[in-house]
């Protein structure tokens, strides 16, 4: 997962596209980078490893000239080789011009299609997919830029949100599944592209709308023009086409003010997800807790649905650790767990606790919060959990390769609860989960039922 933005026709443009990064640095900390065209033909990059904070400062973002440029963070699916340059944007040059990339998402096919091009134009330079994507961009034939677009994205399989940034142009592109959000926002004269809208409403940007399942948004100083394409054709109609919007997004990935998949709200459903949850596994402890930040809302609906439940901040979570879902590597996700909560014990002491949380995936967090609440002194703890039982690995960009690292894939929920050290245990069901969407056959729920609906042919 990775947290795409554009800019075009903007005075200080990295100074902006740094601000908006940082609004979605919550979906990921690994790496990131900026690009920037001042009109020219060159384009002026900067990229390192960590977050925001920690690869740039002013000198270096007084470095990146233009009003136009794209950013990226990157959370990395895979393990990385330390040799090569795996941070975003990338650049190439074609038809002596250069061209800017950067991509929120996976490519399921993308080893078949790194083959077949390292065998005809020589090696890789990343172990990225996304540079599959900028190969057969700049190896089209095509002069027109949708054309050529249309080119590149025609062979994937998987998902993908792109950005391409040209010197005065800039093109928004979303898979035919619409599986990752990305909308288009604008200010004054200057257009916006992003992962989310939170960083919009940061910025004082209006969003205009959302970037339509397989459209390709062409995107100029003074005009737009879109055309769209599935798997086997382009056309400036759009195309009928199913749909497969992330549910995770929903549930954990996205900032709860942000607005996604077809206009909902990220934070309402969240309410609504907690109390679904408490209408359905009710419980017995009265005093309800967050395991923060990512299940606030979902607490908060919970405690809402019960006229006796109250919702307490008795977990407080130490902002100086990040995301441990998102973490790189099983080692360093550990070692955070441990330092990342504060259990309070003036407002936990005796007390049956409700411990809401938006999901258990790897089990890395909940032992350890749980054992944080009971030596705060409360009797006993309660845990309701809102995503329906994690048993199959996400292919689509969600950091969970393997069965063997899902607990719900591997034990019982009996022996969950026992390894938890919790009182009980209950998860809501998928059927009450697709109770919250508009249109559940539009959502991918594949690690939850193993129905995958992206294939690789």
């Amino acid at each position: 997962m990775c947290g795409i933005i554009g800019v075009l026709n903007c005075p200080k443009a990295a100074e902006l596209i740094y601000l908006g990064l940082h609004a979605i640095q919550h979906r990921a900390q690994e790496y990131a980078g900026i690009v920037t065209s001042d009109g020219g033909l060159s384009l002026f990059r900067f990229t390192g490893p960590g977050i925001l904070q920690d690869v740039f400062n002013q000198n270096t973002l007084d470095l990146l000239h233009g009003q136009s440029g794209v950013g990226h963070i990157r959370y990395s699916t895979m393990e990385d080789n330390p040799k090569l340059d795996n941070t975003q944007p990338i650049i190439a040059s074609f038809a002596n011009r250069e061209v800017a990339l950067v991509h929120n998402g996976n490519l399921i096919n993308y080893q078949t299609l790194r083959t077949q091009l390292e065998k005809q134009y020589g090696p890789f330079k990343t172990s990225m997919d996304t540079e599959v994507i900028l190969r057969l961009f700049c190896q089209s034939n095509q002069a027109e830029l949708a054309k050529r677009i249309f080119d590149a994205v025609c062979p994937l399989r998987g998902t993908y949100s792109l950005i391409f940034l040209f010197n005065d142009v800039m093109i928004a592109v979303r898979d035919p599944w619409g599986n990752r959000p990305l909308s288009l926002g604008k200010r004054n004269g200057s257009w916006f592209v992003c992962s989310e809208t939170v960083a919009f409403d940061n910025l004082g940007i209006e969003t205009v709308r959302e970037i339509a399942p397989g459209e390709i948004l062409i995107i100029k100083k003074d005009s737009l023009e879109s055309w769209y394409f599935d798997e086997q054709k382009l056309s400036q109609e759009p195309m009928p086409h199913r749909r497969a919007h992330c549910i995770f997004e929903l549930l954990y990935f996205a900032h709860p003010d942000s607005e996604m998949f077809d206009g909902q709200s990220v934070v309402d459903f969240r309410l609504r997800a907690g109390a679904k949850l408490c209408q359905t596994c009710p419980s017995a402890g009265k005093t309800v807790v967050a395991v923060p930040d990512s299940a606030l809302f979902h607490a908060e609906g919970f405690a809402e649905a019960d006229p006796d439940a109250k919702l307490v901040l008795g977990l407080l979570r130490s902002h100086y650790i990040g995301r441990t879902f998102i973490e790189g590597l099983q080692r360093l996700r550990v070692s955070k767990v441990s330092r990342k909560f504060t259990a309070l014990k003036a407002l936990l002491k005796n007390a049956i606790v409700t411990l809401v949380d938006d999901s258990v995936v790897r089990f890395n967090t909940l032992p350890d919060v749980v054992r944080l609440v009971l030596r705060a002194g409360a009797k006993a703890v309660h845990i309701r959990i809102t995503t329906p039982p994690v048993t199959h690995p996400c292919k689509y960009g969600i950091d969970t390769p393997t069965k063997t690292e899902l607990i719900a894939a591997n034990l019982t929920v009996e022996a969950i609860t026992a390894k938890s050290g919790a009182a009980t245990l209950q998860y809501m069901s998928l059927p009450n989960l697709k109770t919250l969407v508009p249109n559940p056959q539009d959502y991918c729920f594949a690690c939850l039922d193993g129905d995958y609906p992206i294939k690789k042919d």
